[in-house]
């Protein structure tokens, strides 16, 4: 998210000033005409066009522009997971077998880069379990050609690492809300392998094992993501409907005659709506081999240690979507959640950690089900 400059406490923006701090995305139209209301300001419409340029005409009061500034502290970006597996090779705790000091300045290259990893992090374990620790860390993103109010951002991103004693299997959750995140993450995961095996904590031979969307057929690939959604056997989620797709025709093979109007015309489609799963390419499991679906977003009921109410899962292969890379690594997140009773003090991202978690199990089941090459461990 956006970081604000570091002399805002000085001063009071206006006029152009104070446009370009209303335009960023995080100050949504509502806020704008909310802080309308509160200088007692009605007006019928409630797009930035009509109550940025009289907001622009008033002199706001510190406590309005504390009002604007809290926008941005309470909208964050929507983390997404990857996850990965390491076989692990001996009795070592991973607490014990992480660096004591990670150098991020030798982990990834940044001399020329305008961002930078903010401070020192490094692992801490949760809840006193030396095999089940999590590093978190924050990216700060500069970009001059942006107004006062935008050149700096700020990104979050972790790394949980959790060991499973009784198949010693290290478990990675890769959590990112920004391009830089990832390539923080990803880099750093590389260099916790190097260090495990150099340490001898892991075989030499062995490998950080990931889902990659050329690890399925087209057919095989539809079935799992069935897995995590319409046949979901989770005892937390109820499937409701699927609600947006993405999908190709494999330009590698010839197609059907009654979808021949797909063949060197159609990349992508890009379905909204409600039953998308009905829809006669997804229904009808002889078009699933000429297939390439790369993300679908599917609304669940869930009941979670109390919770309830309603979300949208998305999972995707997303480098597959943006650059057709066979070797496209798995997404999820959680896009939206509305709990039907709110309590007090309770964190949406921890709630949406725990679905995520619950839905990793799921996705290791059907990907050994549905792979065509060695399931991971």
């Amino acid at each position: 998210m956006n970081q604000h400059p570091k002399d805002i406490d000085q001063f009071l923006p206006y006029g152009e000033m104070l446009r370009g701090y209303m335009e960023q995305s995080f100050v949504n139209k509502s806020d704008l005409k909310d802080l309308l209301r509160m200088k007692g300001v009605f007006i019928p419409g409630s797009e930035k066009q009509d109550t940025i340029p009289l907001l622009m005409s008033l002199l706001l009061s510190p406590d309005e522009f504390d009002y604007l500034r809290e926008c941005q502290s309470t909208k964050e970006d929507n983390p997404k997971y990857v996850f990965q597996s390491l076989k692990w090779d001996c009795e070592q705790s991973l607490i014990e077998a992480v660096p004591d000091d990670l150098d991020f300045k030798k982990i990834i290259d940044l001399p020329f880069s305008n961002y930078s990893v903010v401070g020192k992090p490094n692992f801490v374990q949760i809840d006193n379990d030396p095999n089940h620790i999590v590093i978190k860390y924050n990216i700060e993103r500069k970009d001059y050609s942006k107004n006062w109010a935008s050149n700096k951002s700020t990104f979050p991103g972790s790394i949980e690492l959790t060991r499973n004693t009784a198949d010693n299997t290290v478990r990675i959750a890769i959590a990112h809300t920004s391009s830089e995140t990832k390539q923080v993450a990803f880099a750093t995961a590389k260099h916790l392998e190097k260090h495990f095996k150099s340490s001898g904590y892991v075989n030499d031979k062995s490998k950080i094992e990931k889902i990659l969307f050329s690890d399925f057929t087209n057919s095989s690939r539809i079935g799992f993501l069935w897995s995590l959604t319409i046949d979901n056997t989770s005892d937390f989620f109820l499937f409701d409907d699927i609600v947006d797709l993405e999908f190709g025709p494999d330009p590698d093979l010839s197609l059907p005659e009654d979808i021949g109007w797909m063949e060197k015309k159609i990349e992508r489609l890009k379905l909204n709506g409600k039953s998308l799963h009905n829809t006669f390419f997804v229904e009808d499991t002889k078009y699933h081999h000429f297939i390439c679906l790369y993300r679908l977003d599917a609304k669940f009921k869930f009941d979670i240690k109390g919770f309830k109410g309603e979300c949208i899962i998305s999972v995707s292969f997303p480098d597959y979507s943006r650059c057709k890379d066979q070797n496209a690594e798995i997404e999820v997140n959680v896009k939206s959640l509305a709990l039907d009773l709110m309590p007090k003090g309770i964190n949406l991202y921890e709630i949406k950690k725990l679905m995520l978690k619950e839905l990793e199990s799921k996705k290791h089941e059907g990907y050994a089900k549905y792979t065509t090459v060695k399931c991971v461990a």
